[in-house]
């Protein structure tokens, strides 16, 4: 217990630095978040499940830099599920770098693709312990960084809906819009949802197609917001 407790003030300090030092990113991007009146209003918000769409691998750090000081303080700490396998050799060689970062940020990790146990429950176990402990959570629904243009996301895998049943935590739709012009700054816009619970009389492969139109509806209101 006092390990448990101890390792949670590592991530919380270690979110707090990031968001800091992410606070530089606005110098590559123009980030802006728009969110529905009372989301994260509460000092401490605990057991959600926050379900963004990918763009970069910059996302989780834009995310939280997006919401600003107050709205992040109400989050953290985040747990993210984030895989171990990466493709890019660039990656590949930053791998024991990451592997320290996921460490200090509190990133969950997803099995490598080698073990033999990968159904839901085996790579979803840590985020429902993160979750019971009354964390907040963060699952791209998507599974990697979208780069189509159309459609703008990609099919929801059904993780985050078997997540949400099992754990109860409300779901927080996410959607994010960015420019195909990349200088002098790329506009990044975060238009968040309220909270959800997909229908029961949903199965977990439409549950994911219910959320992903909700989070369509959300990307178009980023994108008409990015117009004005």
């Amino acid at each position: 217990m006092t390990k448990s407790v101890s390792y949670r003030y590592v991530v919380v300090a270690s979110q707090y630095v990031s968001w800091l030092f992410g606070q530089l990113l606005r110098a590559r991007y123009s980030i802006s978040a728009h969110c529905p009146a009372g989301l994260f209003e509460r000092d401490s918000e605990h057991c959600l499940i926050l379900a963004p769409t990918h763009q970069t691998y910059l996302d989780t750090l834009l995310l939280m830099v997006a919401l600003g000081y107050r709205l992040f303080r109400a989050l953290v700490p985040v747990r993210t599920l984030a895989t171990q396998d990466f493709r890019s050799p660039l990656l590949q060689w930053f791998k024991p770098l990451i592997k320290i970062i996921y460490w200090l940020e509190g990133v969950i990790e997803l099995p490598p693709e080698e073990y033999d146990e990968r159904s839901l429950p085996e790579k979803l176990r840590g985020l429902l312990v993160a979750l019971n402990e009354g964390n907040v959570v963060a699952i791209f629904p998507e599974g990697e960084v979208w780069k189509k243009r159309e459609p703008p996301i990609g099919e929801f895998a059904p993780g985050v809906i078997y997540l949400h049943r099992r754990s109860g935590a409300p779901i927080v739709p996410i959607a994010v819009w960015m420019s195909e012009r990349k200088w002098p700054r790329r506009r990044y816009v975060v238009q968040f949802g309220q909270p959800v619970q997909i229908p029961e009389s949903l199965d977990q492969d439409a549950g994911a197609a219910w959320l992903r139109e909700h989070v369509l509806a959300l990307h178009e209101k980023a994108k008409q917001e990015a117009k004005r």
